[in-house]
C-alpha cells in the first residue's frame, strides 16, 4: 500500500510554501516519501553537532544555566544549516547568526547590549560565524562558556550522514573523504535515493577536483637535501621535527612556529622552498598569490575580501596544510600609501590581516604559511609581526658548493661520478633557475648530437664564449684584480674567487669574506671603501675611465656612497653622535641634503686618492693577475695568493672572519 502524501492543511488555503525546508518542516518524517525525506543538509549539520557537542555541553545546555556558545563554522554557507540544527540541541532564545555579509551589522561592537540582556536574564545565547571574532557580538565571545570549532566533518560524520540518507552504511571511505569540499558539495554527493557506493564515489571525485592541493611534489628533494637555503632551511628543519612532536601528541599546535616569510632576488627558490616543506611534512601545497587575488576578481573591494575568505576556508579544509602565499608585495605598505589610493587599500589589508590572524592563531585549520616576496622591504610592517607571518627570512645567492649540489640534483645520473666543483665556481652567486636552465640546455645539446651529456655542454652554458673585444676583457680584468689584489694586500678580504664572467648587470665579480670585527671601526671601513674604489683606480691608471664603476645601488659606486653615509648618518663613526636616519636611509640623506652630500664627497675623493695610490704602488702585480684572468676567467682564492705571493711577502691575518659579505664590481 503506498504511503499517504503529506498533506498542507497546516497552511493558510492558497499559500504555498515559501522554500522547501519550509514545506518538510512542516510534516513528520512518517508522511514523507523516500524522495521528501529530511533534507541532506539538516541531516550533515546535526550529525556535526551531534559529534562536535559532548554530553556535558548538552546537559548544561539543556539545564537553562545562561550558557554562552560560540560557534565557528569552516565558511558562510555552514551558518544557516548549523543555526536550523541547533534547535534539537536545547532551548536557544537568542541566537546570532552572522557572516559577514552586512557592514553594518555584523560587527564585534554590534549586538552586545542584547547578548547582556539574555545572558543576565538566565537564558542561553549562541553565535554563530565562519570569523566569530570579527562578526560576533564582543561580549559572547569573549564570555563564551562553550566554545565549539567545526572544521572538515569527519569520516565517522560522513559516514551517519549517508546511512541516515541513504539507509546504507558506507563500507569503506577513502581518508579525509570530505577534504576540501564545501557544505553545497557535501549535500551534492550524498542524495536520497542514490547507494551509499554511490556517494562515496561522488565525494572521492570532488575531493579530487576541488582540492586545491598541489599532487606534484614528487621531483621536489626533502628540506634536509636542499643547498642554497641558509636560515629558511634551519627554520624548516625545526618545523619538521615540531609537527612530528605534534603527531605523537607531545606538542601543542600553537607552540610551533609555523609561519615566515622568504625573501629573495628572483629565481632563488621561493616555490621550490615552499614544496619541499610540503613534502618533507607529508602535507599538502596549497598554492596562491595576490595577483590572482586580483585578477580573478572585479579588483572590487567586497570581491577580493570575499574571494581570500573562500581561499582560506578551502585551505583550512586541506589542513594540515602548507599554504603558500606568493607575491606578498602586491599588497602595498599602508604607510606608504598616497591619499587617492588609501581608501581602497586600507579596508583590503585590514581584513587580510585579520585573516591572516584567525589562519595562524586559530587551532582549527592546521595551517602551515609560507609568505613569499621579491621586494621585502615593500611588505606592510604589521603583515610581518609576530602572531601573523613572524619575519622574513632572506635567500643569499647561492655560494660555488650550493651551486654544485643544486647542479647535482638536476644532473640525476648525468655526468655521475664528475666533480662539479670546477664548473661551481664558474656559476657562484647564479639563481637556482639559471641552474637548472645550463642543465636543460645542456641535456637538449647532448641530445641533438645523439651522444651522452659531457662536462664541456655545461661548460659551454655555464661560461659560454666571451664576445667581448681582447682590450674590454684585459680592462675588465685589471678592474677586478685591483679589487681582489688590494684586498688581500691591505688584510681587508679574504677572497674566495675572482671572475670576469658576466653576470647580470655586472662584468666581473669578486667573493670574498671581510676579515674586520662584528662591529668594525671606521679605520676598517675605510680600507674597505679603498678597496671597493680600486676597481675605478685601475681604470683611471690603465686610461680606460667608463660608467662601469656605477649606475645601480649594488655597484662599487652605490656601495661605497652607502658605507661612508652611514658611518655619518647611522653609525657615529663621522664626528657626530646623532643618529639622523637609518642604515637604508642614510643613502637618501645624499641625494637629497647638499651639505650631507658635500661631507660624503670629501670623504670619497680623499678614500680613491688612497686607492690611486695603490693600486699604482701595486701595478704590477694586479697586472699580471688580470693577464691571468683574462685568459682563465676566474681565479680561486689559492691560485690569487700565490700570484701575489711571488711579488711580496702575503701579511698574516691573525682574526677569525666574522661578517661574511659577497660584493658584485661592474
Amino acid at each position: 500500500m503506498a504511503k499517504k502524501q503529506p498533506s498542507l492543511k497546516t497552511l493558510a488555503k492558497g499559500e504555498q510554501p515559501s522554500s522547501l525546508d519550509d514545506y518538510l518542516a512542516e510534516v513528520a518524517d512518517s508522511e514523507l516519501e523516500p524522495h521528501q525525506a529530511r533534507p541532506v543538509s539538516s541531516v550533515l549539520a546535526r550529525a556535526v553537532l551531534e559529534e562536535a557537542f559532548s554530553v556535558r555541553d548538552c546537559a548544561r545546555i539543556q539545564g537553562f544555566l545562561a550558557v554562552g556558545v560560540v560557534i565557528q563554522v569552516p565558511s558562510a554557507e555552514w551558518v544557516d544549516p548549523i543555526k536550523d540544527a541547533l534547535r534539537r540541541f536545547g532551548p536557544f532564545p537568542h541566537v546570532v547568526a552572522r557572516t559577514g555579509a552586512s557592514r553594518l551589522q555584523d560587527r564585534a561592537e554590534v549586538g552586545n547590549d542584547e547578548v547582556g540582556r539574555y545572558l543576565s536574564a538566565n537564558h542561553n545565547v549562541v553565535g554563530i560565524s565562519n570569523l566569530p571574532e570579527r562578526y560576533l557580538p564582543a561580549a559572547l565571545v569573549a564570555g563564551a562558556d562553550i566554545r565549539i570549532e567545526i572544521t572538515t566533518p569527519s569520516n565517522r560524520v560522513i559516514s551517519d550522514t549517508i546511512r541516515e540518507v541513504t539507509k546504507q552504511r558506507p563500507r569503506k571511505l577513502p581518508p579525509r573523504v570530505a577534504s576540501g569540499l564545501s557544505f553545497h558539495d557535501l549535500c551534492a554527493a550524498i542524495r536520497i535515493q542514490s547507494t551509499a557506493a554511490g556517494c562515496v564515489r561522488r565525494l572521492t571525485a570532488m575531493t579530487r577536483s576541488r582540492s586545491m592541493a598541489d599532487p606534484h611534489l614528487g621531483d621536489v628533494p626533502h628540506v634536509r637535501d636542499l643547498h642554497g637555503y641558509q636560515g629558511a632551511q634551519e627554520w624548516a628543519l625545526k618545523l619538521i621535527d615540531d609537527v612530528q612532536l605534534w603527531r605523537e601528541g607531545h606538542l601543542a599546535w600553537d607552540q610551533i612556529d609555523r609561519a615566515v616569510v622568504i625573501a629573495s632576488d628572483p629565481g632563488l627558490g621561493k616555490t621550490t622552498f615552499a614544496r619541499a616543506v610540503a613534502k618533507s611534512l607529508g602535507m599538502p601545497l596549497v598554492p596562491t598569490s595576490v595577483a590572482h587575488w586580483f585578477s580573478s576578481t572585479g579588483g572590487y573591494i567586497n570581491e577580493v575580501i570575499k574571494f581570500v575568505d573562500t581561499l582560506l576556508a578551502q585551505a583550512v579544509a586541506n589542513g594540515p596544510a602548507v599554504l603558500l602565499l606568493d607575491e606578498l608585495d602586491g599588497l602595498p605598505r599602508r604607510s606608504a600609501l598616497g591619499s587617492r589610493n588609501r581608501d581602497y587599500w586600507t579596508p583590503i589589508i585590514g581584513h587580510i590581516l585579520l585573516a591572516l590572524d584567525s589562519a595562524v592563531s586559530g587551532d582549527a585549520g592546521k595551517l602551515v604559511i609560507i609568505g613569499a616576496t621579491n621586494h621585502a622591504s615593500s611588505l606592510d610592517e604589521a603583515l610581518i609581526r609576530p602572531g601573523r607571518l613572524n619575519r622574513v627570512i632572506h635567500l643569499p645567492r647561492p655560494d660555488a658548493s650550493a651551486v654544485a649540489g643544486i647542479m647535482r640534483q638536476h644532473l640525476g645520473n648525468d655526468l655521475a661520478g664528475f666533480d662539479l666543483s670546477g664548473l661551481a665556481t664558474l656559476g657562484a652567486g647564479s639563481t637556482g633557475a639559471e641552474i637548472a636552465g645550463w642543465v636543460k640546455a645542456a641535456r637538449r645539446t647532448a641530445r641533438i648530437g645523439g651522444r651522452p651529456m659531457v662536462a664541456s655542454d655545461l661548460m659551454a652554458e655555464i661560461a659560454p664564449p666571451d664576445r667581448r673585444s681582447p682590450a674590454e676583457i684585459l680592462s675588465t680584468a685589471r678592474h677586478e684584480a685591483s679589487h681582489a689584489c688590494l684586498s688581500v694586500i691591505m688584510g681587508v678580504s679574504e677572497v674566495s674567487h675572482v671572475s670576469i664572467i658576466p653576470t647580470g648587470m655586472t662584468a666581473g665579480n669578486m667573493k670574498a669574506k671581510l676579515l674586520c670585527s662584528g662591529s668594525p671601526t671606521r679605520e676598517e671601513l675605510n680600507a674597505y671603501v679603498v678597496t671597493i674604489l680600486a676597481g675605478r683606480a685601475a681604470d683611471e691608471h690603465w686610461g680606460a675611465v667608463s660608467a662601469g664603476s656605477g649606475g645601480h645601488p649594488t655597484s662599487d659606486l652605490g656601495t661605497a656612497t652607502r658605507i661612508i653615509a652611514s658611518c655619518h648618518a647611522a653609525l657615529g663613526l663621522g664626528g657626530s653622535l646623532a643618529m639622523r636616519a637609518t642604515d637604508e636611509q642614510a643613502i637618501d640623506l645624499v641625494r637629497t641634503d647638499a651639505t650631507f652630500r658635500a661631507v660624503v664627497e670629501r670623504d670619497l675623493a680623499r678614500l680613491y686618492a688612497q686607492a690611486q695610490s695603490q693600486v699604482a704602488a701595486n701595478a704590477d702585480v694586479i697586472d699580471a693577475v688580470a693577464h691571468v684572468l683574462a685568459t682563465s676567467r676566474i681565479i680561486d682564492g689559492q691560485g690569487l695568493r700565490r700570484i701575489i705571493g711571488e711579488f711580496q711577502r702575503k701579511p698574516t691575518v691573525t682574526d677569525e672572519p666574522l661578517l661574511i659579505t659577497g660584493g658584485n664590481h661592474a
